[in-house]
C-alpha cells in the first residue's frame, strides 16, 4: 500500500520539476524573441501563455492522478 503513496508522490515531484524547468525555458525563449523582434511581441507572448497553460494543465491533471492513486490505498 505505500507503494501507492511512494509513486504519487514521486509523480507530483518529477512533473512539478519538469513543468518548472519547462516554463523558465519557455519564458526565457519568448522574451528573447520579444526583444529580437518587439513588432512581433503579441504572437510571441500569445503563442508562450499557451504554451504555459498546457504545461499547467499537465500538473493539474498529475494533481488528479495522485488523487485517485492514493484513494486506493
Amino acid at each position: 500500500m505505500n507503494l501507492i503513496a511512494l509513486a504519487a508522490g514521486l509523480a507530483m515531484g518529477l512533473v512539478g520539476i519538469g513543468i518548472s524547468l519547462g516554463q523558465g525555458l519557455a519564458l526565457g525563449k519568448g522574451l528573447e524573441g520579444i526583444s529580437k523582434q518587439p513588432e512581433a511581441s503579441n504572437k510571441i507572448q500569445t503563442a508562450m501563455i499557451v504554451g504555459m497553460a498546457i504545461m499547467e494543465t499537465i500538473g493539474v491533471l498529475t494533481f488528479v492522478i495522485a488523487i485517485i492513486l492514493t484513494g486506493k490505498m
